[in-house]
């Protein structure tokens, strides 16, 4: 047989080890583009009742879409809002950010700082801040991403009859789950058959959340028992270039002593007609030294180029290390005239706003959590913290409202009204909306002239050519593109103070340019504005596999 041939096969076989092993628990190693959802659809398929499991919200939609009618697809706070919400017969709310919430009120009320997250993340038995964050969070009456795991694992830990039972539970994203997601897991295997994909080589959470390799390589090396493990060794995704820059990469972290205790697993270009006529086509990667505000200048070059070589649909996911380089790139590339760009920042992360307590009380009026954040928006210091701590024994009959005084609960009722206008779409006078958005910090001589910059885009002429201005193009940083893919990948700011956090390399660090490098389709365009020396990870990739493109265009 030739390579096209052998290589379909032991791709198949390494699908059908894992599709009809009788093992009740499976542990899949898949590096980025091996066919994990292609390999959930075979396991999934035939079967009823099913859960698929994953804790990152952008995934959620696109395996609800490939496994559309064939399983329940949910993040894990998602799950657990739904679980409880069955057996408690109540609707359970979430709001994101309660945690931010909770923290500075033990900061006020208790005078500690105290990082819940943590706490939750990664179950510690602390009993007096955990009861100080449970009256809090019944006061006000909703709970937050993590402590909505939290209180389904202590449901379930003392009552494992109302564990729900499924023919088959399938778990994404393995590597970046944490001790409280990992019990949750544990405690569904009680009464499921579970199958575990990741790959610690993307293990990308651990500061964020807390969350650790250790437990898909634990199971993978039989430190804790009962998964038979499988790997998915050909990566379809991606062309020849980038798989072996990958492996370099992986290579040459091992050799400087990062990745320790990693799992050894296969990571091959999957051979076919198409993928070599693709690798043929784009067999290096492109890196352009250049200064900082060229970047966006050269990204349209490179999209110019693309669109010569390409006359059908490609899409572009341009990367960058952090939220305000992508902001950036953003602002650069819409000012070029390029119209179909997303580019959402995570606001689950950010801090409350007033935005988030009028949204609150959009919904009810006399929202507890609503009316605490726009106190804290509107009072002095020594106002707000005069109210929080009348709220302090956190009873579930006392309406923080009743603490407000009249002229700001009118004040708020007018901003509630105008705002429910704008959601209804309906018209609303000058003076309102002017006022809405002096309160939101919003400038509305900003907003128009903005709405109207957008109105002359098509008039002016743009120096971007009318051929490219729609290619969709999505904007985000590292982390953030986990379950991404694009035709084209063009990673910006490539530079060692970007990419190396706190000036030391790590784990991390290595991991996060493998899932940026690995998001690419056809072809990888790396830019870095460092000037004296190679980016690290550029001198990590073997030198056969780069092409730099010095500047020659005029900017």
């Amino acid at each position: 047989m030739d390579e096209h041939a052998v290589a379909k096969l032991e791709r198949k076989q390494a699908v059908d080890a894992v599709a009809f092993s009788k093992a009740k628990n499976k542990l899949v190693v898949a590096g980025p583009g091996t066919g994990k959802t292609y390999l959930f659809r075979e396991i999934l398929a035939g079967r009823k009742n099913t859960l698929t499991l994953t804790f990152v919200n952008s995934l959620v939609e696109d395996l609800s879409l490939e496994l559309f009618g064939m399983s329940t697809v949910k993040t894990l706070h998602g799950f657990a809002r739904s679980e409880l919400s069955r057996l408690s017969g109540k609707n359970v709310k979430i709001f994101p950010k309660l945690s931010k919430i909770i923290r500075q009120d033990a900061q006020i009320l208790i005078d500690e700082d105290i990082d819940y997250e943590r706490i939750f993340h990664k179950r510690i038995d602390d009993k007096d801040h955990l009861e100080f964050y449970k009256n809090r969070k019944d006061y006000y009456d909703y709970y937050g991403f993590s402590d909505v795991v939290y209180a389904l694992v202590l449901l379930f830990e003392k009552n494992s009859d109302k564990i729900p039972s499924y023919e088959q539970i399938v778990v994404d994203e393995f590597q970046d789950f944490n001790d409280l997601e990992v019990s949750l897991i544990d405690l569904l295997a009680k009464k499921s058959p579970i199958l575990l994909a990741g790959d610690d080589d993307q293990a990308l959470y651990e500061s964020l959340k807390s969350a650790s390799p250790l437990h898909i390589r634990k199971r993978f090396h039989k430190d804790i028992k009962g998964y038979v493990c499988f790997p998915l060794p050909f990566c379809s995704r991606s062309t020849r270039v980038i798989v072996e820059a990958a492996n370099d990469i992986i290579k040459k972290a091992k050799e400087k002593d990062f990745l320790s205790g990693r799992i050894d697993k296969p990571y091959r270009y999957f051979p076919c007609p198409e993928m070599d006529k693709t690798s043929s086509q784009y067999p290096k990667i492109l890196y352009t030294r250049l200064f900082d505000k060229q970047i966006p200048w050269a990204i349209q070059k490179y999209i110019e180029g693309i669109a010569r070589d390409v006359r059908s649909k490609r899409t572009i996911l341009i990367l960058s290390p952090t939220g305000n380089q992508c902001k950036r790139i953003h602002e650069g590339l819409v000012s070029r005239g390029f119209r179909n760009i997303a580019f959402n920042e995570r606001a689950e992360f950010a801090e409350p706003s007033l935005l988030d307590g009028l949204k609150l009380l959009l919904l009810d009026a006399n929202d507890n959590l609503g009316w605490r954040i726009i106190a804290q928006s509107f009072l002095s210091k020594e106002n707000f913290i005069e109210l929080l701590r009348r709220t302090k024994t956190g009873q579930n009959h006392e309406k923080l409202i009743d603490y407000v005084d009249l002229q700001l609960k009118r004040r708020i009722k007018r901003l509630v009204a105008t705002l429910r206008k704008v959601k209804d779409g309906k018209m609303i006078d000058r003076k309102k909306s002017a006022e809405l958005l002096d309160e939101l910090s919003t400038d509305p001589h900003s907003v128009a002239l903005y709405a109207l910059r957008d109105e002359l885009q098509d008039s002016r002429i743009a120096s971007s050519d009318p051929g490219i201005r729609k290619i969709p193009i999505q904007i985000t940083t590292f982390q953030s593109a986990k379950g991404l893919t694009a035709d084209y990948v063009i990673i910006a700011n490539l530079n060692d103070r970007y990419c190396i956090r706190d000036r030391t390399m790590s784990n991390q660090d290595v991991c996060s340019f493998l899932v940026a490098l690995t998001r690419a389709r056809n072809q990888v365009y790396l830019l870095s504005t460092q000037s004296k020396s190679n980016p690290i990870f550029l001198s990590w990739i073997g030198s056969e596999r780069i092409l730099e493109l010095p500047i020659s265009w005029d900017s």
